[in-house]
């Protein structure tokens, strides 16, 4: 019998419900990957520090220029002029600055899988003994049980998998609370 584990051999016989659990266990498993990648960047970004510029001035002056006009008398157009001045940036995390992980979430997945599928009587062994039930198998269709079973099948098979962006947990973004002391009287603002 050839190892169902070997790259390039065929797929042996194996219980439907395995395959489907194996399924089911690869999602599983990818998406605490990816909720761990999530969550290792949140750590990261709460200790980048990252300079902000947290204001820009803008002064829009008069600045008035002359026009030619052909056969005439050049005229006087009033124009402006904008100067923006950033004030100094201040540092902060990546996340106060607003800078946060995306978190991915499987939303879907399909797998197709042209089996031939059999119905066979097996003996399994429980706690009271031994008892006998009925469980699907699935193997491969190939072009030998094609030509000797007359099937009419692709010898194909894919597998699809969705990927969507999520917001994150409410519990992992955190609130800021900014105190401006600068005035004569302090004000709190809360940011959730």
């Amino acid at each position: 019998m050839p190892n169902p584990t070997a790259v390039g051999n065929e797929l042996t016989e194996f219980p439907l419900g395995d395959l489907l659990h194996s399924v089911a266990q690869g999602i599983a498993d990818g998406q605490r990957a990816l909720d761990m990648a999530s969550l290792q960047t949140l750590i990261v970004l709460s200790k980048t520090p990252v300079p902000v510029i947290p204001e820009v001035t803008e002064v829009i002056t008069p600045q008035p220029f002359q026009v030619s006009v052909s056969g005439q008398p050049s005229i006087q157009v009033t124009g402006a002029r904008v100067t923006a001045t950033p004030s100094p940036p201040i540092y902060m995390n990546a996340l106060q600055a607003g800078i946060t992980p995306t978190f991915y979430q499987f939303t879907e997945a399909t797998i197709q899988v042209k089996i031939s599928v059999q119905l066979r009587e097996v003996e399994e062994t429980t706690e009271n003994g031994k008892k006998r039930t009925t469980r699907a198998f699935g193997s491969n269709v190939n072009f030998r049980t094609q030509n000797k079973y007359s099937y009419s099948v692709d010898a194909s098979s894919s597998v699809t998998a969705t990927l969507r962006p999520v917001p994150p947990p409410s519990r992992l973004t955190p609130s800021t609370v900014t105190v401006n002391a600068l005035g004569t009287t302090p004000t709190v603002v809360i940011n959730p």
